[in-house]
């Protein structure tokens, strides 16, 4: 993998200035920034996948990167529906234990405490092992659906995103702490004013665009590893 230009790859467009500006604002608008900077993000990933040799996309586009970013937005919530639900279930079960605990008087009470305690204590176990793998893989889905034609149906496909990591698993481990690096300087940007870390945030994602990107292309066998 080129690490060294996955970092100094946006700095080669012409007009790299303008689109990191532009990228860092959107991240000011809530909700619809965000779709439209993952969206920007995934078609960056599918052009460097692609091979283009300056692969930042043009915001103008700025409709394909809206839906882009949108399917993929409603992807992640169900990739991590799971862990949704899990949280909602405890929340459940606090309410409904602490309910049956203040009916049932002090000794029935605190023995439905003990249980209720000790089943939410399993249910976030259950829920934090979940979202540290779904967390780690996450740019396994993302990569494979930037490169189709928005099918949704890859976040569910868990063999083929398992199956993508295994078969790269030593790129995709260096991939995946290059970006946390990435996102680790971004934090720097605080430095440069609040307002500096959405701009160096926004390139950290292009970071990891590229990194993933190039990644699929190794995949492929279209690039050497």
């Amino acid at each position: 993998m080129d690490i060294g230009k996955a970092f100094t790859y946006v700095f080669e467009d012409p007009n790299w200035i303008m689109k990191v500006v532009i990228g860092g604002l959107l991240m000011l608008v809530p909700i619809v920034g965000t779709i439209v900077v993952l969206g920007y993000m995934l078609n960056t990933l599918k052009n460097v996948a692609d091979g283009m040799q300056l692969p930042l996309p043009e915001w103008g586009e700025f409709g394909n990167h809206f839906m882009k970013g949108l399917y993929g937005f409603v992807g992640v919530l169900i990739y991590f529906a799971p862990l949704i639900l899990l949280v909602c279930c405890i929340w459940v079960i606090a309410i409904v234990g602490g309910a049956g605990a203040g009916a049932a008087g002090n000794r029935g009470g605190d023995a439905i405490g003990s249980v209720v305690g000790l089943l939410i204590l399993c249910v976030q176990c259950i829920a934090g092992l979940y979202g540290l793998v779904a967390g780690v893989t996450l740019y396994a889905p993302l990569t494979r659906f930037a490169v189709s034609a928005n099918q949704l149906s890859i976040f569910w496909d868990f063999r083929g995103n398992f199956d993508f990591i295994s078969k790269n698993i030593a790129n995709y481990v260096i991939a995946f702490l290059l970006a946390w690096v990435a996102s680790l300087v971004a934090s720097f940007g605080v430095i440069l004013c609040v307002v500096g870390v959405l701009f160096t945030s926004f390139w950290s994602y292009l970071v990891s665009a590229y990194l993933f990107g190039q990644l699929w292309r190794q995949s492929q066998g279209q690039v050497a590893a």
